[in-house]
């Protein structure tokens, strides 16, 4: 059962995540060359980044709906040609605000892209495989956080910042190539879109997308912040934080191994077993071998049990603050159960609706970028008067509140 790693298909849609996410990653460490550049200060620079984040939101709600009418091949490839032009315009940028406009439709691309990418992960995915192709996929952030985000700033403190978006360039438009020749789906059983409202009606979404809204908030919260805290509070410098990243990215990659788990105990259908009824004429019969018993639960325990796990991680990340050493060894757990977690709250959305994954997609990236927003924005707010263990137990009150949807919201 281990050919789907040799699936190219499998990892031409990895290397579409891994691009998206260097994308939004790799602007802030990179954002005081860009400024000194163009003559401009930080924040101008940093507008681009939320220029992006925006993008991406409107075009996830909004755009993200088409791909269940033109199929999972044509909206990747199409939203891939245009994130390959706002490379090339971003790399060209003479001003921030050429620079703004350039990450707003590099947004507007990603918010169809990374839709595409889980949808497809879940087509192609072999029966009760999907987990495991799904988690490849996902290791598209991983190269983006551990290679993308640590190249673009090589190549930018050594030859120019505007060479990592050239680069940027040349992958996707690689990469673009390769999925047009490349044995992707084509249109899927439904040719009619619908609308967002529609896609959030279908049974079992709302429930999901609040636990993705818990999820989410904590992390992005938590997440932007730790850099800070390390600095500020620990005294150590700057270029630590790399550390801090790289546990993160080792953790979040090496919970691929525990992806064919999580096939084992969510079945393919969502359903658990059932023991088939038997006729009289079979009762008088001598009964057959006894099958494997396999243990199964419903998608919504699944979820609730990695919120759960998640709410105790960040419990124990508030403990693990006061040291450095401590700090990068619960951090590395932490890209484990994000993976685990992200995992299993896209493969449950996946299955919400066969037909309208797109839109559902949609919802999940848009409110993923939402969350992104107002976690920062709140997270921020209350790390200026408290402290970042307070960041934490926040962090898991919030997953503790999606576990408890899980339980009682049950789909």
């Amino acid at each position: 059962m281990t050919h789907v790693y040799k699936n190219p298909v499998v990892w031409s849609l990895t290397v579409s995540v891994a691009i998206v996410g260097s994308n939004s990653l790799a602007l802030g460490p990179i954002a005081p060359d860009i400024a000194r550049d163009l003559q401009t200060d930080l924040a101008s620079i940093l507008q681009a980044s939320a220029a992006f984040g925006g993008g991406t939101a409107v075009s996830a709600f909004f755009l993200a709906k088409y791909i269940d009418h033109v199929g999972i091949k044509a909206g990747l490839c199409t939203a891939l040609l245009v994130l390959t032009l706002a490379f090339i315009g971003t790399a060209i940028s003479m001003s921030a605000w050429h620079l703004v406009l350039a990450q707003f439709v590099a947004g507007i691309a990603a918010g169809v892209a990374l839709p595409a990418c889980y949808s497809g992960a879940a087509v192609i995915a072999p029966p009760e495989q999907s987990s495991r192709v799904l988690g490849i996929v996902l290791t598209g952030w991983t190269i983006s956080l551990v290679m993308g985000v640590t190249l673009s700033t090589l190549i930018a403190d050594s030859i120019h910042w505007r060479s990592v978006y050239a680069l940027f360039a040349i992958v996707a438009a690689s990469i673009t190539f390769y999925n047009v020749v490349a044995s992707l789906p084509g249109k899927p059983p439904a040719q009619n879109t619908i609308s967002m409202l529609s896609a959030f009606a279908i049974k079992g979404v709302p429930s999901l997308l609040l636990q993705v809204a818990c999820y989410m908030t904590a992390f992005y919260g938590v997440y932007n912040l730790v850099g800070d805290h390390v600095v500020s509070t620990l005294n150590y410098s700057l270029s630590t934080n790399a550390l801090v990243a790289l546990s993160y990215g080792i953790g979040f990659g090496l919970a691929t191994l525990f992806d064919p788990v999580i096939d084992s105990l969510i079945p393919a259908d969502g359903s658990e077993n059932k023991v088939p009824a038997t006729t009289t004429a079979q009762s008088e019969r001598p009964p057959p071998p006894a099958p494997k018993m396999r243990i199964t639960f419903k998608r919504s325990s699944i979820t609730a049990m990695a919120l759960m796990a998640l709410a105790l991680l960040y419990f124990t990340l508030a403990i693990a603050s006061a040291s450095l050493a401590t700090l990068i060894i619960v951090t590395g757990v932490w890209g484990m159960l994000n993976h685990i977690g992200l995992n299993i709250l896209i493969a449950s959305l996946n299955a919400t609706n066969t037909r309208h994954r797109g839109a559902v997609l949609g919802l999940y990236s848009g409110i993923t970028y939402v969350c992104m927003s107002i976690g920062t924005v709140i997270f921020s707010s209350i790390y200026q008067w408290g402290d970042f263990w307070l960041l934490c137990l926040v962090g898991s009150a919030l997953c503790l509140l999606g576990t408890l949807v899980a339980v009682l919201w049950r789909t």
